[in-house]
């Protein structure tokens, strides 16, 4: 049986699209801008919260083939608006559905569906979106892995599409670790302690929500979720633990405009031919602080 779950999990860990030897099996995340300005109106502002919850349930068909499910979800809240008294609470559901295949001793490839819910849940007639990734990773050696692929989304703007490319690599000693998928995320951090590592990372995220209601005009929300941040982690109970705890630079912005207002095209940050119009006030960067949690089985 023991044999049995961890090819489960191996194959699971493979499913991270790097190099770690470790799996997270679950994850939380809550991250708090306690007060970010709207830029036409400087005395009001709003706090910003977002608050995650990941699963993922690798099964194993054989050694080099694996099915992956699991379950992410998001809840975001703010006030879109300065004139706006109580919070909007936008939620995002989305069911992961793929395989992971080992194609050789050097080359495996994750292919994964994802559809996904985005709304403030007040009216789901366009909040369903399908988006999909294929991420391959090519061994250089034991401590190096290259990694390349490619994200898409049916956004309510259109379609996102990001190519993605990275490297994962961890020192003999395993004091060092770095893991990028460039443009999406990234950490660099150092093991100062038997249980503590301190390191820097960053985050970029685009989600649009459907704010349609039956008693108002539909809109959507644009949200570009970029920040970096430095951060100290504590590795738990054998390293089944892990907690970070991160101050945080956001760059968040949720971006207003009307159903059918669209852009050709998009990637993380490049619209070419956007001309559409927005209809609320950008707010201001600031600093926050987030708190992570990782259910982690150790390979």
């Amino acid at each position: 049986m023991k044999k049995i779950v961890l090819s489960i999990l191996l194959i699971g860990f493979a499913l991270t699209g790097s190099g770690q030897n470790y799996v997270d099996l679950a994850k939380f995340t809550h991250t708090q801008v306690p007060n970010s300005i709207f830029k036409n109106n400087q005395n009001t502002s709003t706090p910003i919260t977002q608050t995650k919850l990941s699963t993922s349930i690798p099964i194993t068909f054989s050694d080099s083939l694996a099915f992956l499910t699991g379950i992410d979800y998001e809840l975001h809240r703010l006030k879109i608006n300065p004139v706006e008294t109580s919070m909007s609470n936008l939620s995002l559901a989305t069911l992961k559905l793929g395989f992971n295949v080992k194609h050789n001793s050097k080359l495996s490839g994750t292919y994964l569906a994802l559809p996904k819910i985005a709304s403030d849940l007040g009216h789901l007639n366009k909040s369903f979106q399908i988006g999909a990734i294929a991420l391959w990773k090519y061994t250089l050696n034991p401590q190096t892995k290259m990694v390349f692929g490619n994200y898409i989304n049916t956004e309510r703007f259109g379609i996102l599409n990001v190519p993605i490319f990275g490297v994962y690599h961890k020192s003999k000693n395993e004091k060092t670790e770095i893991d990028i998928k460039f443009p999406i995320t990234g950490f660099g951090d150092y093991k100062v302690h038997k249980n503590i590592r301190m390191g820097t990372d960053f985050l970029l995220i685009v989600r649009t929500f459907d704010l349609a209601k039956p008693d108002v005009d539909p809109f959507y929300i644009h949200t570009a979720s970029n920040e970096v941040a430095a951060y100290i982690q504590f590795d738990l109970f054998k390293e089944t633990l892990i907690i970070k705890a991160k101050a945080v630079y956001a760059m968040y912005d949720y971006g207003l405009y009307a159903d059918g207002d669209k852009t050709p095209f998009g990637m993380l940050g490049w619209y070419p031919g956007d001309q559409r119009m927005r209809l609320n006030s950008e707010t201001s960067n600031a600093l926050g602080f987030k708190i992570s949690a990782f259910y982690r089985f150790q390979l």
